[in-house]
């Protein structure tokens, strides 16, 4: 009877120093954020009873997937909640080439009539330059309709008739 309550005591006092020998959740952060160095991005993170939980913005699939398993090889992280999000890629501008631009620009001018009868189009590389003259009330409609082609940039030298 006495070594079975030995032994219970033992194992009773085993458990104990085995549950106290974990690293506080504080600790635990701290190692979290020092694997988290590795990565060029900003994230954060929390601990709490051995779980983590991250968050942040990374560039790609991959990054976030290697800051969850940089996070999961930390002793004594239970799991890990990814919350990180990954940004998604501004698109490229759509630009249209230069045989489609001169054409649809210049015919849109053409329909403008006497009002954008002095305004010349030159378009090279993307780049639609303007020449000539135009009232000032018409210039606006003019450079909404250069724009809704879609060039690479606008190269506005036209003259403004009052």
């Amino acid at each position: 009877m006495k070594t079975k309550l030995l032994l219970c005591g033992v194992m009773l006092f085993a458990a104990i120093a085995f549950n106290s020998c974990k690293p506080s959740d504080e600790e635990l952060k701290k190692a979290v954020n020092t694997s988290l160095n590795a990565l060029p991005s900003t994230i954060s993170s929390d601990v709490k009873k051995g779980e983590a939980t991250l968050s942040g913005i990374v560039e790609s699939d991959e990054l976030k997937a290697e800051a969850e398993k940089l996070v999961k090889d930390v002793k004594g992280i239970k799991s890990v909640v990814n919350n990180i999000e990954v940004k998604q890629p501004e698109p490229e501008p759509v630009i249209n080439p230069d045989t489609v631009l001169s054409s649809t620009i210049s015919s849109l001018i053409a329909a403008g009539g006497d009002a954008f009868k002095q305004v010349i189009v030159n378009v090279k590389d993307g780049e639609v330059t303007l020449t000539g003259s135009v009232k000032k009330a018409d210039l606006q409609k003019v450079m909404q309709i250069v724009n809704e082609a879609k060039p690479k940039k606008v190269n506005n030298l036209l003259n403004i008739i009052k």
